[in-house]
C-alpha cells in the first residue's frame, strides 16, 4: 500500500485491452510473441548495455542516499529490507540508434502487509548531455492490482511477473525490425516517450529539452521528511550519478 500523499498518474487502459475486465477474475500472465521477442532481444544484447544498466543502478542508489522526493517510492517500500529486494530495474533498457536517450522501467514488488493490494511500474527516462547520463521519472505509473492477477495482499508480484506485464504494457512497440530480419529498438517510439508524453504541449524539440533539463536539475531540490521515511541503508559508497 502506498503511503498517504504519494501522488501517482494512472496510466489507463494499460492492464488489459478493454475498460470492461473484472479485477476479481484471475488473470493468467499470458507471454506474448512480442514478449518473446523482447525477452531474446535482452537476452542477445544486455552485454552491450550492462555498463549503462550498472550507472542507473548507482544512480537510483545515490537518489536514495540524497533522499530525494521524485524517488520517494525507494523510502516507502526500501531498496532493500532485511535482505528481501522491493526495486528491480528491468534489465529490458531501449535507447535509441544514437546512444543518447533511454527508457527503462522501475519494477516495484510492493510490501506484503493486511492493506497491500497493488504492485507498480515506472518509467525512468534517461538523456545523454557532454557523455553524461542523466535520468529522470517521466511517463506516468502503471499500478497493477494483485487480485487481477491472482495475487492478494500477501502475495505481491515477483520481480519477472512485473517485467513481463511491463514489457507487454509499457515497451510495447519498443522494438522493430531491421532490414535484416534483427530485432531493434524503435527510435521513434524512444522520441515519443520524451517528445509526446505528459510534459506539456510544446511545438519543438528545443522547447522539450529544455522541460526535460528543468525536471533533472529539480529533482536534487525537494527531499523527503525523513521523520517519516527511514530508509535502510546498504554499506558502501555508490558511484556519482546525476
Amino acid at each position: 500500500m502506498l503511503k498517504k500523499g504519494i501522488k501517482f498518474i494512472l496510466i489507463s487502459l494499460l492492464l488489459c485491452g478493454s475498460c470492461n475486465y473484472n479485477y476479481e477474475k484471475k488473470v493468467e500472465i499470458k507471454i506474448s510473441d512480442y514478449q518473446l521477442n523482447s525477452n531474446k532481444y535482452v537476452n542477445d544484447n544486455f552485454y552491450t548495455y550492462e555498463n549503462i544498466f550498472n550507472i542507473i543502478q548507482d544512480s537510483i542508489e545515490t537518489y536514495k542516499k540524497a533522499e530525494l522526493a521524485n524517488f520517494v517510492n525507494i523510502y516507502d517500500n526500501y531498496w532493500i529490507k532485511d535482505s528481501v529486494k522491493y526495486l528491480e530495474i528491468d534489465s529490458m533498457i531501449c535507447i535509441n540508434s544514437e546512444g543518447n536517450k533511454l527508457v527503462v522501467t522501475l519494477n516495484y514488488s510492493l510490501n506484503a502487509c493486511d492493506d497491500c493490494m497493488s504492485d507498480l511500474v515506472s518509467n525512468l527516462l534517461g538523456k545523454k548531455i557532454n557523455n553524461t547520463w542523466y535520468f529522470f521519472i517521466g511517463g506516468g505509473h502503471l499500478i497493477i492490482p494483485r487480485n487481477y492477477y491472482g495475487k492478494d495482499a500477501m502475495h505481491p508480484l515477483s520481480f519477472h511477473e512485473l517485467s513481463q506485464i511491463a514489457r507487454k504494457n509499457v515497451l510495447e512497440s519498443s522494438l522493430i525490425k531491421n532490414a535484416a530480419g534483427e530485432y531493434i529498438v524503435n527510435d521513434k517510439w524512444v522520441d515519443a516517450q520524451f517528445y509526446q508524453n505528459g510534459f506539456g504541449d510544446y511545438k519543438t524539440k528545443e522547447e522539450y529539452d529544455s522541460v526535460h533539463w528543468t525536471m533533472i536539475l529539480k529533482k536534487w531540490k525537494s527531499r523527503i521528511d525523513t521523520n517519516e521515511y527511514k530508509p535502510m541503508y546498504r554499506n558502501g559508497t555508490p558511484k556519482p550519478a546525476v
